[in-house]
C-alpha cells in the first residue's frame, strides 16, 4: 500500500500542494490501437498467459480473438492516463496496467481507450462496450452489486485541494458551510456528507471539469482522490492540496458484473506481475516519478468488501 506521507511530502516539497474517479467527455470517445507498443520497457518482462488459460468460450478467447483489449479509462489524467500529445500514446500507472493485462491475454499490448466518466463506468460495463475499467475505480460494496472487481490492485485516500493562497482550510470539517467541488458518482459525495454535513456540494463529470470549477471559484475546495490531486497539482502550480488522506480508497479493475471466471483470470493475472516485479516498475514509471522511495507493497487481493 502507498504511504500517503511520501505523497504529501513530495506535494510539500514542489510547492504545488500536490480512483475513483476521472473521466471526461462522452462515453463513446475511443482511441484506437492506443497504445499497440506502449509501456516501453517497464513491459518488457510482462508475462504471457498460458494457451490453457485461454478457456474456450471465456471472456479472454473472445479478447484474444478480437485482437485487442477494450479499456474503459481516462485520456486526461496525468501520471495515470493522460495521451501524449506528440505520440498519441496514452500513458501512466492505470494506461500501462491496461497494457500489461493485454499482452497477458494476447500476447502484445493492444489496448484500445474508451474515454469513459464516474457514471458511465458501470454502463460500459454492463452492455458490454468495454471489457474492463481502469480508472482509479474505488471498490465499494454498493458498485459491487453493479460492477465485478478484480483486485485491489491500489491504494489511496481522499485529500482536499484548494487554489493556492486559501487559508481556513485543514481539515474535512473545514468544510462546513462551503461550496464544495466533487466529482459526480465517487466516494467523495458521501464522504463530505459525512464529514461536513453544512457544505453545498456541487458536482462535475470529471477530474479536468473539477479542477476548472475550483480555479473558476465556483467552489473554495476540491474534494478528490489523493493520487489525481497529486498529479493535477504537479501540472498546475494554482492548485494546493492542504490535508493528508482522511480515507482509505482501494482501487479495483471494474469488470462485467457475474463474470466470476474472468475476475479469476484476472487476479491471477495481478498476482503474477506484482511477484515478478512488472506492478513495481509500472509505478516507478509513473507515480513514482513523483513519490521519492521505493514502490511500495500492493494491497491484499480480495482484501476489502466488494472486491
Amino acid at each position: 500500500m502507498v504511504s500517503i506521507k511520501r505523497v504529501a511530502a513530495v506535494a510539500a516539497v514542489a510547492m504545488a500542494g500536490l480512483t475513483a474517479c476521472a473521466g471526461t467527455d462522452s462515453a463513446g470517445s475511443a482511441v484506437p490501437g492506443a497504445s499497440e507498443g506502449g509501456g516501453g520497457g517497464v513491459l518488457a518482462k510482462a508475462p504471457v498467459a498460458a494457451a490453457a488459460d485461454i478457456l474456450p468460450g471465456s471472456t479472454m478467447e473472445k479478447i484474444k480473438q478480437r485482437g485487442e483489449l477494450i479499456v474503459g479509462g481516462s485520456l486526461d489524467a496525468p501520471l495515470l492516463s493522460q495521451q501524449n500529445p506528440a505520440t498519441g500514446e496514452v500513458e501512466g500507472f492505470d494506461a500501462d496496467l491496461g497494457k500489461a493485462l493485454a499482452k497477458y491475454i494476447i500476447g502484445q499490448p493492444k489496448v484500445k481507450i474508451v474515454n469513459s466518466a464516474s457514471e458511465t463506468r458501470e454502463a460500459l460495463l454492463s452492455n458490454g462496450t468495454v471489457d474492463v475499467v481502469f480508472q482509479t475505480y474505488t471498490i465499494t460494496p454498493e458498485r459491487a452489486e453493479q460492477v465485478a472487481f478484480a483486485g485491489p490492485y491500489y491504494s489511496s485516500g481522499l485529500s482536499i485541494a484548494v487554489k493556492k493562497g486559501t487559508t481556513g482550510i485543514s481539515s474535512p470539517q473545514d468544510l462546513n458551510g462551503k461550496t464544495v467541488i466533487a466529482g459526480a458518482n465517487t466516494p467523495a459525495i458521501p464522504a463530505i456528507k459525512k464529514l461536513a454535513p453544512q457544505a453545498k456540494i456541487i458536482t462535475f463529470g470529471g477530474d479536468p471539469e473539477c479542477v476548472q470549477a475550483l480555479k473558476q471559484d465556483r467552489g473554495v475546495a476540491y474534494v478528490q482522490d489523493e493520487t489525481l490531486l497529486v498529479a493535477d497539482a504537479k501540472k498546475d502550480p494554482e492548485l494546493q492540496v492542504v490535508t493528508k488522506p482522511f480515507t482509505q480508497d482501494p482501487y479495483g479493475i471494474g469488470l462485467k458484473h457475474g463474470d466470476d471466471q474472468f475476475k479469476s483470470f484476472v487476479n491471477d493475472w495481478l498476482k503474477k506481475i506484482q511477484a515478478n516485479g512488472v506492478w513495481q516498475d509500472i509505478w516507478k514509471n509513473s507515480l513514482g516519478t513523483v513519490v521519492q522511495g521505493e514502490a511500495p507493497t500492493p494491497p491484499e487481493i480480495g482484501s476489502v468488501p466488494g472486491s
